[in-house]
């Protein structure tokens, strides 16, 4: 198993866009977010926090894209500077059971990562039908892992992963509860695992526009460059979703 496959795959996720672009009564809608802070004089700080999501649908074929990135300055130094993004193709995915293909990179200085690589072909379940409103999936999949930490040499191996999402209404067209989780584990030793979960809050403030408050939990096993291996996060935003 090597890059060659992640490759392949993210060949396989561009021709398929390419091709439903040029189709008719093709479905895109999407989401996109910011959180930022400036402030001068005695203490110095800038925090920047886009994010963006994208869904792209034709018939049978379904291609999820997402990205993040996160950077905080405080006075000289960059204490944050992280960067995520994630493409995950379903075919048939308003199936019960149906095939897919992801791949997640990224890196974080706030965890100590120079880069994380993952990616590789599964199948996916819908445990609770999949639409708008409502949903409960869980994607496995088996593939590629290049992972290197600060001041330590990388790790590359096969890896088996799964990705996570559920999504109910707390009351129909004003609030939801959305969670969503990835996780690894290397195959090849298996202290290189990580999960990485996100609980959403979501009021619906407008047709398009939404308040949310996020908590998120990291999870990196045999970190070497950070003190505890278990993170939280707690965060508030907009979004604005386009159809």
């Amino acid at each position: 198993m090597n890059k060659r496959i992640i490759i392949a795959l993210f060949t396989v996720v561009l021709t398929q866009t390419s091709v439903m672009a040029q189709i008719d009564s093709l479905r895109v809608d999407g989401e996109i977010g910011v959180r930022g802070k400036w402030q001068t004089g005695n203490f110095a700080q800038l925090v920047i926090n886009p994010n963006a999501r994208m869904t792209i649908e034709k018939k049978r074929t379904l291609i999820e894209l997402q990205a993040n990135y996160e950077f905080l300055k405080v006075n000289q130094g960059n204490l944050i500077n992280d960067f995520w993004t994630y493409g995950m193709y379903q075919y048939n995915s308003k199936k019960t059971v149906f095939p897919m293909a992801i791949i997640h990179y990224g890196f974080a200085q706030a965890y100590a990562i120079d880069v994380s690589l993952i990616g590789g072909a599964g199948g996916g379940v819908n445990l609770i039908k999949n639409d708008e409103q409502k949903y409960l999936q869980a994607n496995v999949f088996t593939g590629y892992l290049n992972l290197k930490y600060e001041n330590s040499t990388i790790h590359r191996a096969t890896s088996v992963g799964s990705y996570v999402k559920l999504k109910f209404p707390i009351k129909k067209g004003l609030v939801y509860c959305i969670l969503d989780s990835h996780s690894y584990i290397s195959l090849k030793n298996s202290d290189y695992r990580s999960f990485n979960g996100r609980t959403i809050l979501l009021f619906q403030v407008a047709k398009s526009i939404g308040v949310n408050m996020a908590y998120r939990l990291v999870y990196n096993h045999n970190n070497p460059s950070v003190i505890e291996n278990t993170n939280g996060k707690l965060v508030f935003g907009f979004s604005y979703a386009f159809h």
